[in-house]
């Protein structure tokens, strides 16, 4: 396959740290109780408030012998390779080794991995924190965790700070813990902070509760959602709002509730992350674009994550019909139609198998941005949509800006290219798949009916 060259410099909106054990260090010794009876995690296990054992990252959620899945997807992967991987099951601990990508948790081997994958410039995003801290039932402890985590993240980064960008975690159980933790991370230079759009205590679908009025123990008035969102717009961090596979976890607001929409399809007994990542964000959209949420936050800038962006198009359009449908029966004014307040505040990734998103790259130029995924295991590298792209004779003006532009712009970071040659091939194990061996596999497993003798 011939070599690709690129002269516009790529950045990953959405790229993923496993979460390593030296973010614990970085509670203070003061807050290690608390944090330990809020979230914590060891070699084996993490543990969420003080009881419940939750995946960590470390696979041991994997079946006996199977690879790390949020650590596969690296430099030179691609889907085929992993699917045939999976059928080799158990793979050896040697194995299971060398498939778990090292610039998961280290920032040196994730460099290197970047110039392997076409990279110069990746926002970075931890994993199961994402999925389990939102259940975390202690405010206090969840500050304390989010604190240490976002400095963990400013040093993890500050090894490549001109290519490395973290994203901060808020202990959104306390809205005036976390305007003060935004303010923190803003003043340290981060460019985004993370929202997973769900309510954890389950009364979902959650209203906004942006006109309530919030009281301590004292009797004191104390922040609320409308005070964070008014704080996201006074230090202009992105509000990134990233979705995640829906599970069954332990809450104590009763049974019955969902926290996200995607539990209803893991309820159904359907694999939660076919359609959760989507219908997540779906109804969070559906609720901020139709009640004129935008223009009560007009300098509020949002990144829509891992939710795929094919959808979109047909969805705005159903908004903004609905919008001017009800308009009567509207709780806030709103002065423009969805589609209109999303392409001025709004950006959303798309991973480099959305070819239908690259066919509508009219639509996607301005809110598009590229993320590589990596390294969960429908991750990629930013070769194959510069190849899909070119297939579709995408605008060259166009892949810039759904590759990198767009993105910084957002963000506010200058731009600089450090990966303009793909590179050669890499000298793999005997045992990992490929050549002829994985075609004619990946052909049979296509074609499950077919007779084998037809291909030759």
């Amino acid at each position: 396959m011939e070599r690709l060259t690129k002269q516009f410099a790529v950045f990953d909106c959405d790229a993923h740290i496993n979460d390593p054990l030296r973010i614990w260090d970085y509670v203070p010794q003061s807050e290690r109780e608390l944090v330990r009876a809020t979230y914590w995690k060891t070699d084996e296990q993490a543990w969420l408030n003080g009881e419940k054992a939750s995946g960590g990252g470390n696979g041991e959620y994997a079946p006996a012998g199977m690879y790390n899945p949020i650590c596969i997807a690296g430099p030179q992967m691609n889907k085929k390779i992993i699917r045939r991987l999976a059928s080799m099951v158990p793979l050896s601990a040697e194995q299971r080794d060398y498939l778990e990508h090292k610039g998961a948790t280290d920032p040196l081997a994730r460099t290197r991995d970047l110039d392997l994958m076409g990279i110069d410039q990746v926002l970075v995003i931890p994993t199961k924190v994402i999925q389990n801290l939102p259940f975390a039932e202690n405010p206090f402890g969840v500050d304390a965790f989010c604190r240490a985590y976002n400095d963990f993240a400013a040093d993890w980064c500050g090894e490549a700070r001109e290519r490395l960008f973290p994203a901060a975690l808020l202990p959104l159980q306390s809205p005036a813990l976390a305007v003060r933790e935004l303010q923190r991370v803003a003043e340290r230079g981060f460019r985004v902070a993370l929202i997973r759009p769900f309510d954890a205590a389950g009364r979902y679908p959650n209203g906004l509760g942006l006109d309530a009025p919030a009281f301590g123990l004292g009797g004191e008035r104390t922040a609320t959602l409308d005070d964070l969102f008014r704080a996201f717009e006074d230090t202009g961090v992105v509000l990134g709002m990233h979705t995640f596979p829906a599970h069954h976890p332990p809450r104590t607001a009763g049974p019955g509730l969902v926290a996200s929409p995607g539990e209803l399809v893991a309820y159904a007994g359907a694999d939660s992350q076919t359609l959760s990542f989507v219908y997540e964000i779906q109804v969070w959209l559906a609720q901020v674009l139709l009640c004129g949420f935008l223009d009560r936050y007009p300098r509020l800038k949002m990144a829509v994550f891992e939710s795929n962006s094919q959808w979109l198009p047909g969805f705005l359009a159903t908004c903004d019909r609905l919008f001017e449908l009800y308009a009567n029966e509207r709780r806030w004014p709103a002065k423009r139609l969805p589609s209109e307040a999303f392409a001025e505040q709004c950006v959303i990734s798309f991973e480099s198998d959305e070819e239908p998103t690259m066919r509508q790259w009219d639509t996607f130029a301005d809110i598009g941005i590229w993320a590589s995924d990596a390294y969960h295991h429908d991750g990629a590298d930013v070769w194959s949509a510069i190849r899909a792209m070119r297939r579709l004779a995408v605008p060259d003006d166009v892949q810039a800006k759904l590759l990198g532009d767009n993105a910084r712009r957002m963000y506010g970071i200058e731009r600089r290219l450090f990966v303009t040659t793909e590179a050669e091939p890499l000298q793999r194990p005997d045992w990992f798949p490929g050549g002829p061996e994985l075609d004619a596999w990946a052909d049979e497993q296509a074609h499950p009916r077919r007779d084998p003798a037809a291909r030759s």
